[in-house]
């Protein structure tokens, strides 16, 4: 997967942990954002049950877009 680094954080146990973004992060973060305007979407068209998919799915890919940017995507083991 491409991937842009910049840089190493910090270690963990043993794991490295970098900041850099790739393109499943990029995705996610794209599916975030459309779940942001879903969320003001369902607000203006007062349907609770949108909402709360709507925050759901923000905060999963949130989390996920975040985990994805610190971590690679997958932690570096060491080799």
């Amino acid at each position: 997967m491409p991937f842009l680094d910049t840089g190493e954080l910090f270690e963990i146990g043993g794991i490295t942990i970098r900041i850099g973004i790739n393109a499943l992060a990029l995705l996610m973060i794209i599916v975030t954002a459309f779940s942001i305007w879903g969320i003001v979407g369902a607000l203006r068209a007062r349907n609770l049950l949108a909402v709360l998919m709507s925050i759901g799915a923000t905060l999963t890919f949130g989390f996920f877009t975040v985990a994805t940017i610190l971590t690679y995507g997958y932690p570096e083991l060491g080799a």
